[in-house]
């Protein structure tokens, strides 16, 4: 006799197991957004993803079928045993300076070498630069797979990859682009990888610098504990490596090659750097400068280099930075006059924060006093608001095209957005999670609209005179940026300042701050000491110290500014 308890454990392994297509027909795995209408496909719990299993897929499913290199498309493949289609774009060719740089990486992979470190400035190329490498390293290596992880938001990220390989051309080779929040489809049950790659990009690999689950998930898909033999080639890409090289974990395994020594000898970076001489301590749970290092910028700087050097020096190198030819981009503090009842709110709002501070300060409640900074940051923001719209404004009317950096949405990237539009001044939204991004990035790109505001720090570009996917070009029209809500981590500032300052084009940056009030202070410790970074925001920490005093807030801890 089954019993019910049996029963449903019998239909819930059934309705778990992956979809089989009969003869003639073929398995599609579709991208349904949350609640929207699929006729005729159902979800299907062993891949966690909808299906249509038949001879053809329905006109009314087609917006929802698989996309190059996507992971639909890889789980479609694999149950098919087919490939799905490449994607096509108009055809780029390589700059002598991407040119070098894949053949820098292709030939430390020629001389064994478990990856790459490419730490150009943000615009030098970096995108073709990995995608030509990889292809010569996978054809190296006998292989077939490529992984690529984006940074979010991946309605901009992920077509900008799909578009840059077709646009150097795939290669014949199996192309997945992941950010890293999907990293867990591609662990099995038991904690191993459930596939195995020849070559992985992780594009913004300072995402992995911190303890976290993706990054957990990061380091068992490129196998960072494996001799290098046994693992997949990785090229890391970032501009801004971390706040000090105890942040650089995704590159222990490659520092432990170069030293001659097993991964795991190298799996606590901190500790291992800090053996080697490198003014690193444990602090609150993770590795910081030493206090002496901390008022030091050149022992800071010194340590940086040390570390660069053993991969820069290496035979071949494993490391690469290269200064943009075009410059820093230029930035400067712009002060805002508030009137007498804006500067009475902000006062207000001012005396209800430290009075906040003071309290969570008391019951050494760094929560709360967190809690305290991000509220009196939003309503600070929100007052400041209709200035930032009216200079804007005025600025789209003079001929720019003007980008917007905000933090928060609900009080930075709403209002400001909204009063231009008040104003009469078209504005492309990338904030919120918007699935539309791409389109949004693409109307300002097109000249369609005046202003971008944005809250994204890296991976899209907004420069003037892009090469578009469909051969065509971006504007040619000045661009000019405004910090509304400034970031107060160097790698975050630094990311979106390379948002229009990239690939040859200058596009000068604000910082917007209330004056006469502690946000004039940070602006400027901010200007003279965050913005102007190298590759590797030497002396980060030493900035974000010092606008934590002016916050009343240097208890917090780094997490308050990360």
């Amino acid at each position: 006799m089954v019993t019910k308890s049996r029963r449903r454990k019998t239909r819930s392994v059934a309705k778990a197991a992956a979809p089989v297509a009969a003869a003639g027909e073929r398995i599609w795995v579709l991208d349904v957004p949350f609640r929207a209408p699929a006729p005729g496909a159902h979800y299907n719990g062993a891949i966690k993803a909808h299906v249509y299993v038949g001879d053809s897929l329905p006109d009314e499913l087609t917006r929802y079928a698989a996309k190059p290199y996507s992971y639909q498309q890889w789980t479609e493949d694999e149950l098919n045993g087919t490939r799905g289609p490449s994607a096509t774009a108009a055809a780029k060719r390589l700059r002598p300076e991407q040119v070098e740089g894949a053949a820098a990486i292709v030939a430390a992979a020629a001389a064994g070498s478990r990856g790459f470190c490419l730490s150009d400035d943000p615009g030098l190329g970096k995108t073709l630069t990995a995608v030509a490498a990889a292809k010569e390293v996978a054809e190296q290596r006998g292989g077939s797979a490529i992984l690529v992880t984006v940074d979010r938001p991946t309605s901009i990220t992920i077509p900008h990859w799909r578009a840059s390989i077709a646009a150097v051309g795939d290669g014949g080779f199996r192309w997945l682009i992941i950010s890293p929040d999907q990293l867990k489809k591609l662990i099995a049950r038991n904690g191993r990888p459930k596939f195995r790659f020849d070559v992985v990009i992780n594009d913004e690999a300072h995402l992995f610098r911190h303890d976290s689950q993706r990054t957990d998930y990061q380091r068992r898909v490129v196998r960072h504990l494996d001799p290098p033999d046994k693992a997949p080639f990785v090229i890391s890409m970032t501009a801004t490596l971390g706040h000090h090289p105890g942040e650089w974990r995704y590159l222990s395994s490659l520092l432990a090659q170069v030293h001659d020594e097993p991964p795991g000898r190298w799996d606590d970076l901190g500790a291992r750097l800090s053996e080697s001489g490198v003014p690193l301590e444990r602090r609150l749970g993770r590795w910081q400068w030493t206090a002496e290092a901390k008022s030091s910028a050149r022992s800071q700087a010194d340590a940086v280099a040390r570390v660069r050097e053993w991969m820069t020096s290496a035979d071949p190198a494993v490391m690469m930075h290269r200064s943009a030819p075009w410059g820093q981009a230029p930035i400067d503090g712009l002060g805002v006059d508030l009137s007498v009842a804006e500067r009475e709110q902000y006062e207000m709002d001012w005396g209800e924060y430290r009075r906040e501070m003071r309290i969570a300060r008391t019951g050494s409640d760094g929560a709360r006093g967190r809690a305290a900074l991000i509220r009196f940051r939003q309503k600070a923001g929100m007052i400041r608001a209709p200035h930032t719209a009216a200079l804007v404004a005025a600025t789209a009317e003079r001929g720019y095209q003007c980008l917007v950096a905000t933090e928060m949405v609900s009080t930075g990237a709403e209002p400001v957005a909204d009063l231009l539009e008040e104003r009469g001044i078209s504005v492309s939204r990338i904030f919120g999670g918007r699935r539309d991004a791409e389109n949004e990035r693409l109307r300002f790109q097109r000249g369609d609209s005046q202003v971008v505001v944005f809250n994204t720090t890296s991976a899209i570009s907004l420069h003037a005179a892009e090469h578009l996917a469909d051969g065509s070009h971006a504007t040619d029209t000045p661009r000019l940026g405004f910090f509304h809500q400034p970031r107060y981590s160097g790698i975050a500032a630094r990311q979106t300042i390379g948002r229009a300052h990239r690939d040859y084009q200058v596009c000068p940056w604000s910082l917007l701050y209330a004056v006469d009030t502690v946000e004039e202070q940070a602006a400027v410790t901010m200007v003279d000491r965050l913005m102007v970074l190298s590759a590797g925001v030497d002396g980060d920490l030493g900035a974000l110290a010092a606008i934590a005093r002016l916050f009343d807030a240097d208890w917090l801890g780094e997490q308050a500014f990360d």
